[in-house]
Parts: C-alpha cells; structure tokens; sequence
C-alpha cells in the first residue's frame, strides 16, 4: 500500500522529468550499463521484485554507488511508471529497454583457433589479444561499394607463337594459388578490417574457392596455407573431383602447409619428395617453412615425366636473408629430384616451380631465378652452409661428388634435415679441397628457368597478386626453359592500378587475400630432349 501511495503521489511528476532528462541526455542501453538498476537493490515485497524481475529479463548483478541512492529510487520510479503507461497502451513486455539497446554482437567465425606467435605476421600474440577490440570497426564505405569489375580483368593470353596442331604434343595447365589458411585470418584479424565481416567466413570463402579453383579446370593444383583441419572437410572434394593430393605440413606447431593436387585420370606418381627449410645446424634456416615437389609421368608413355614444386616462403619483409636461404635449399633439393640419366642422355627433366615466394620481382629471391646467379654478400650471416653440405651452386655437395662417380643420390646420401626421411649422412665430413663450394659471395644454380609472367606490363606498369600496404607481386611460377616443354597461355594478371577496384582481398568475388595463378603448358613427346 505504502508502494503504491508513492507511486499515486509522484508517478506523474518524476515521469516527466525522467522523461525530459532521457530526453536531454539521448539515454540508451548505455545509461543503463552504468546506472546497473537491479532487483536484488529494491527492498519490496515480493510480488513487485517478481514482476520488475519479469520486467528487467534477467538479473545483472551490480550494485550502484552509495551516492547514487536518491537517483536509483528516482530512476526505479520512473522505470516503473513507464511500464505502467506502457501497460496501458497495451505493449509487449517481453521487449524491453535493457534488451532492445544490447549491442549485437557478431557470430564468431567458423572455426576455433588457438593464438601462438606466427612467423608470417612477426606479431607477438599479448600485442595481437590487447588490439582485438580496437579494430573491430566497420568496413569502409569504399569496401561497401558493389565490385565492378571489368570484363578483361582475368582473362587467358596466349604465350608465344599460335600453334593449332600440336603434333600428338600433351597439354596441361597449373594453378598455383595461396588460398589463405582460416586460422591464420581469424587469429590476425586486424589485417582485414577493410573487408567485409562476412567474405572472411570460412563457409564462404570456401564455396568461392572451390568454385574459382575449378572453373580454371587445371590439370594439376599447387596450393599454400593449406589448413590441416581442412583437408578431410573441404580439400577432400577434390579428390572426389579425380585428383589426387600430396600434402606436407609446416614444422613446429603451424597448422597449415602446401598440397599438390593433380589428375589421375592424366597422371601417374612416380616419385614426390618434400623440404623443410628448419635446419638444426644453421642459424638462418630457423623457420617452419616447408616445399613439396611431385614427380607426375602422363598416361601417355611416349611423354616425358615432368616434376612440380610448390613452396611458401618466410614472410617477414626484413628478411631476404631467411627467404634466399630457404630457396636455396629448396633448388638443391630439385637439382637432385629432377636429374635423370638414362640411355638417352643426362640432365633435368622439365621443372615447374610455383608459390608464394613472399619476394617482389627486384628481390635477390627472384633474381636468383631468372638470371641463375645473385650477389649475397650482405646477406650472409655465420651460418656455415657445408653443416648441411649444400654448395653456393645451390647442389648437394654429395649429388655433385655422386654424379662424377655415374652415381645416383637418394635422400640418405644428403645432410639436410628432413623430420620425413632418415639421414646417415650428416656427420660426414669431406676433404678440405671442397670448402670452397661454400659460403661465397655469390649464389648461382645450374637450372635454366623462365617466368610465366612479365611482372611489369609493356615496360610500364607493375603486376599485382596481393596487397600489402600496396599492391605487388609476391606469387610466381617458374618453369624449365628448355626445348621439350613450352608455354602455351597464362592467366592474366591485373596491373597494380586496375587492382584498386577489388577493395580489400577478400572480397565478394574472390576467397583469398591472394590472387590465382594459372598457365597451360605443352610437352613434347620426344625423350631425348631433356
């Protein structure tokens, strides 16, 4: 009785001025996550705390300041004779003010992760949790924009002269594409705050990769940031389609990897072999880093086999060093994969190299593979490349012994370290003489090898296959410059400029924060020319 005096006496002077201070000061749900009104501060009977209870959906366990006593009876009040006129008009009390301001939160992404330090960011992981909130923002009006991208922006140009009649030649075509692991993207959200919230789900992202992926129709898929908790649930329709796949993991605790996936119906495996870039004797090989090559025979028995390598190299833009040392040993590596000798002759069978190489096209990483030698005198460190036994003409100091001997050398005769295979070799120690192989000034490699793309367009303008802070290039495939395997057509890349209509990658259209990569390439029948 003595409640309902009290609200008789003074509901309609305190609603009024409840109403005109919430009306002054814009009051939301935000008032109310400072003012925390709650039931259990309200000495009444029972039946009021029930039904405000009702009315306050849920209890929100905060007690107010002992200073704001007067202003809780006042705003209680009020409260309580706004639901009376609302009552009377006959609205819905299962809406209510706390409830309809809640601030919606965002589902969480589609997988689960957990934070570890990440070689590709270099970003500690405390630093990575503290920012989190700070940039969860919305996305910019120019990401919003509907994407007009122009026809010619990905289209197949022919490479060289037209051949019509390929002479019973075998063509093929190769992918090559870094398709951006989830946990990666989940664990660093802050590199795509331009893009829209929903584009970097996985479910989505994956159906326009799949898709992309397949209306290439390629022949042979070489993929990076392959996540493990991935390949049975999305990597496997693949194999459903007719492929078969090759996957290695990345060293230490990184959860994704490479894959090579190729058609059965048009090849045979005979041999794959995979590299990991942590090496225990060398300092600046201390990374997780990993290649895989395959080497694919066509069905067709008249065509020579043909070996592809995939890699993902260090990001860190810092350290050339690192990348030029991981390539390095991932040329040796294919130096002593690829080499064949039989009655017909000796030498390299047709070589492709694709991945994400994480080194624009003036880097030493690049340069190194399209001239065949580079200067590293400033990018030495103490690291003594005879621990591992591989020379400065990137080779096996074991495979270059071996093959003046007619000798062929398998993965034990080797001192690198590889978690896959065992090695006896590594304590083997050789003459004096060859220290000089080592550790020189210069890097070169024995394999003739061509680029499918120009990286600038008719002198001018740069290719792009990613962004970082700018649009540039850091995906390639190389191929074996010689005369039983040629280039037909690529995929056209856009210039860093006609880059700028697709926002932020990924976007609606494609999947990954990387560009595709794909070339059509012919082999010739003939063995001899290898």
């Amino acid at each position: 009785m003595v409640f309902a005096l009290c609200v008789k006496k003074y509901a309609m002077a305190l609603f009024t001025c409840i109403n005109a201070a919430a009306a002054m000061l814009k009051l939301t749900h935000s008032f109310c996550r400072y003012t925390r009104l709650t039931c259990e501060d309200i000495n009444h009977s029972n039946f009021f705390v029930k039904n405000y209870s009702q009315f306050s959906k849920g209890k929100i366990c905060v007690t107010w300041d002992k200073q704001q006593t007067q202003l809780a009876s006042q705003v209680y009040f009020g409260v309580w004779s706004q639901r009376l006129v609302n009552i009377k008009k006959g609205f819905s009390l299962k809406k209510t003010f706390i409830n309809s301001n809640v601030t919606r939160r965002r589902k969480p992404m589609s997988d689960s992760y957990e934070p570890y330090q990440h070689a590709k960011y270099q970003i500690p992981a405390d630093e990575c949790t503290s920012q989190s909130n700070q940039f969860r923002k919305q996305p910019s009006e120019k990401t919003k924009r509907p994407l007009k991208i122009p026809n010619d922006f990905r289209l197949w140009e022919p490479v060289g002269k037209k051949n019509s009649n390929n002479g019973g030649n075998f063509r093929f075509r190769v992918v090559s594409y870094n398709v951006l692991a989830q946990y990666l993207l989940e664990y660093h959200p802050y590199l795509y705050t331009d893009c829209t919230p929903g584009n970097l789900k996985w479910k989505v992202r994956a159906a326009k990769l799949y898709d992309e992926i397949l209306s290439l129709s390629p022949d042979i898929i070489c993929l990076q940031e392959v996540q493990v908790s991935h390949l049975k649930s999305f990597y496997s329709k693949f194999e459903d389609m007719g492929y078969f796949g090759i996957f290695k993991q990345k060293t230490g605790h990184r959860q994704d990897g490479c894959a090579i996936y190729f058609k059965h119906s048009l090849f045979d495996l005979q041999d794959h072999n995979s590299v990991e870039y942590y090496q225990p004797e060398m300092p600046i090989l201390n990374r997780d880093n990993i290649g895989l090559m395959v080497k694919l025979a066509p069905k067709s028995s008249s065509n020579t086999p043909i070996v592809v390598a995939t890699t993902h190299l260090l990001y860190n833009p810092k350290r050339t060093d690192v990348r030029l040392a991981q390539m390095q040993v991932l040329l040796a590596e294919i130096d002593r994969f690829a080499y064949t000798k039989n009655g017909l002759g000796e030498g390299y069978l047709p070589i492709i190299i694709t991945g994400d190489f994480n080194s624009t096209p003036d880097s030493a990483v690049v340069q190194l593979l399209d001239r065949g030698h580079v200067s590293v005198s400033s990018l030495r460190d103490n690291s003594d490349w005879e621990r591992i036994g591989v020379t400065d003409n990137c080779q096996h100091l074991a495979v270059y012994l071996n093959r003046q001997k007619g000798v062929s050398t398998d993965f034990s005769m080797v001192k690198i370290h590889n978690s896959d295979y065992k090695n006896s070799a590594q304590n083997i120690q050789h003459e004096s003489k060859y220290r000089e192989m080592f550790n020189s000034d210069d890097v070169c490699h024995p394999l003739r090898l061509a680029s499918v793309y120009d990286t600038m367009k008719n002198g001018l303008s740069y290719e792009a296959t990613t962004y970082q802070d700018l649009w540039i290039t850091v995906d390639y495939i190389y191929f074996s410059y010689c005369s039983s395997l040629r280039l037909v057509e690529r995929l056209r890349l856009p210039t860093e400029a006609e880059c700028e209509v697709l926002g932020r990658l990924p976007n609606d259209k494609y999947g990954s924060d990387h560009l595709v990569l794909a070339a059509t390439f012919e082999l010739k029948t003939s063995k001899s020319s290898l």
